[in-house]
């Protein structure tokens, strides 16, 4: 399991939240080399702590960087890839966009992708969850790829207290017979067991 941050840890439904992560690699992101890529190489739900990171990135906050983002990227097995970039700027707006990438049509099957950010006490504070749906072996009309985009707005006091940040990823298969909701549901369980259901959430 790869991860970038914000490069992203993946989550499978049974994750146990771990310490926080201390082996990162820092490199240009080969897809666009003005963008800095960390890489963790910590199991699925493990906390990942900025100030384990090397300056600028060991802030949420992304001043010292300008356009510049945390980038995160996880595995899915066989079956893709996915990455997750956050930016929060000096104002106190948030974005963060989850992209799903099948590396061949696929059967029909649904990708679930969530990110909690955490307080330097280890409360949980917002948790983003992000879908992607496979049918008829892609995400709609042929695109092996899928974007969500999340925006959150707090007060810059709020985002100061962000010291760490969670990555998890589920794969749902059509044998489980979950509806729309059902899979909803299943991913905050899966969430759940890290986040406690505290804090507040949002979804795409």
């Amino acid at each position: 399991m790869r991860s970038a941050l914000f490069c992203a840890l993946m989550f499978a439904a049974d994750m146990l939240a771990a310490g926080p992560a201390a082996a990162w690699l820092l490199y240009p992101d080969r897809d666009n080399p003005r963008h800095m890529v960390v890489e963790i190489e910590k199991a699925t739900g493990d906390l990942v702590a900025f100030r384990s990171l090397p300056p600028p990135y060991n802030n949420v906050v992304q001043s010292v960087q300008g356009p510049e983002r945390f980038t995160f990227r996880w595995r899915y097995g066989k079956d893709g890839e996915g990455s997750a970039f956050m930016r929060v700027d000096e104002d106190g707006q948030g974005t963060i966009q989850f992209d799903f990438t099948a590396r061949e049509k696929l059967g029909d099957r649904r990708f679930g992708a969530a990110a909690v950010l955490v307080a330097d006490d280890g409360t949980p504070l917002h948790t983003f969850y992000a879908r992607a749906d496979l049918a008829d072996g892609s995400f709609g009309r042929g695109e092996l790829h899928h974007r969500v985009s999340l925006d959150v707005e707090r007060a810059p006091a709020w985002w100061r207290k962000v010291g760490a940040i969670s990555f998890f990823s589920m794969t749902y298969y059509p044998l489980q017979k979950l509806d729309d909701e059902g899979v909803w549901r299943a991913m905050r369980q899966a969430v759940g067991n890290f986040s406690k259901g505290q804090g507040t959430e949002q979804r795409g």
